[in-house]
């Protein structure tokens, strides 16, 4: 009976955000218009700031770096996994902080609060897809082959979108009661750095303790970025990753369904 109330409130929000579809692409188009289309060099900052990283890396790691080789230049290895880790990072810290900053939308009785989160979301997504063409051409220029697989980046970007739903519902309304949590998401964000395969190879971990790491969800969205763009591999031969990746996500979905709902209507106190 639990279960089943569960699952009717999950399916309840995501006809909610079917139903409120274009209100969301409004508000994404303001958002996005007012953080970099209406700044002079916005939008340029934007994509120059992550360039300028990738480009750092790509040059100091190509003709500075010596050391053992790889299947593939460690440039390319290092920031195919950054990219995707960039923007989970960047997108759950805004999201966290969307609702207090549209509280003007939240006093109103018929808004669906729950939209706010993904208006931030959404606004990244787009700067996202701008990033992933530059780290493409990069890739290019590395003489990385093109291949159908870098499609696949799609279906782990789709992934690490319905997690940052779930984890930003879950903190973006705890936020409000709780502000100290922007600080330890940081915290989190920054040891999820080190515990995630951005900087390592996890082909050379032993097994043993690999199984641990996998239980992270970054871990499953940056190695399928780098297996896809990089390595050709197919993302339906990982049964077992893409159990333990869905598995969480469903709950941190769920468990940010349930909290949002609850706290929802304490917000405009709150702010």
């Amino acid at each position: 009976m639990f279960l089943k109330k569960l699952i009717l409130e999950a399916i309840d929000f995501i006809r909610q955000i079917y139903l409120n579809r274009f209100i969301i692409w409004e508000l994404t188009r303001r958002e996005f218009r007012i953080k970099y289309i209406s700044n002079l060099f916005g939008l340029s900052w934007a994509i120059l700031e992550p360039l300028a990283m990738m480009l750092i890396l790509w040059f100091i790691f190509t003709y500075v770096r010596t050391g053992t080789k790889m299947e593939v230049p460690f440039a390319t290895f290092l920031i195919t996994g950054i990219v995707a880790y960039d923007f989970f990072n960047k997108t759950l810290n805004a999201a966290t902080r969307s609702l207090k900053s549209y509280g003007f939308l939240i006093s109103k009785v018929n808004f669906r609060a729950a939209i706010i989160p993904l208006v931030k979301i959404a606004s990244e997504l787009l700067i996202h897809f701008i990033i992933l063409a530059i780290v493409g051409l990069i890739l290019i220029i590395s003489q990385v082959p093109v291949t159908v697989y870098w499609l696949q980046v799609f279906y782990y970007l789709f992934s690490m979108v319905v997690l940052l739903i779930g984890v930003s519902w879950l903190t973006s309304s705890i936020s409000l009661f709780f502000p100290d949590i922007n600080y330890i998401i940081t915290i989190v964000m920054r040891v999820l750095f080190f515990f995630t395969p951005i900087f390592w190879d996890p082909k050379g971990m032993p097994n043993e303790f690999l199984i641990y790491f996998r239980f992270n969800p970054l871990f499953y969205i940056v190695d399928g970025y780098r297996e896809s763009l990089l390595y050709g591999v197919p993302f339906w031969i990982h049964h077992q990753n893409t159990l333990y990746f869905w598995i969480i996500t469903v709950s941190l979905f769920i468990l940010g369904v349930i909290v949002f709902k609850r706290l929802r209507p304490h917000f405009a106190d709150a702010l």
